[in-house]
């Protein structure tokens, strides 16, 4: 697990479902992801493809690598912010057969992230707590 944050959330949708909405980077802004204005992946979810997404802060845009794919499971990226590297893991896991576990787990490194993590901490666990609670709603109206 990361040294950061992690948040988890269960949900009646399929994992397929939150897959799908997990993948579909261009609309994270508008599915689950508020705290973002835009967002895109150049091609599939597969290891080296490469994005960006762009806070609604007055921060650059972050560009990021997909490092990771367990095809329906799992997708990890490596991206920065500002002078920090932030390793980011989507996670799904099936209960009882048609529900889902959703956990996102972030690390973050680089010169002085000791000293950093407490305030970025402060600015981006909210963030995390709205766009997990937000998966959980789009993926179980998109499941009806």
């Amino acid at each position: 697990m990361g040294n950061f944050l992690t948040g988890t959330r269960e949900a009646t949708a399929r994992p397929g479902v939150v897959w799908d909405i997990l993948t579909d980077v261009d609309a994270w802004p508008r599915t689950f992801t508020p705290h973002l204005s835009e967002a895109h992946l150049d091609g599939d979810v597969e290891v080296g493809s490469q994005g960006w997404v762009q806070a609604r802060l007055p921060i650059p845009r972050s560009g990021f690598e997909v490092t990771a794919v367990d095809e329906g499971r799992s997708w990890a990226w490596r991206g920065k912010v500002l002078w920090l590297t932030m390793d980011f893991d989507h996670i799904v896991e099936p209960i009882d057969g048609s529900k889902s576990r959703i956990t996102f787990d972030i690390d973050l490194h680089g010169p002085l992230a000791g000293i950093f993590r407490p305030l970025f901490r402060l600015q981006y666990k909210p963030n995390l707590e709205v766009a997990l609670d937000r998966l959980v709603e789009v993926s179980e109206q998109q499941a009806g």
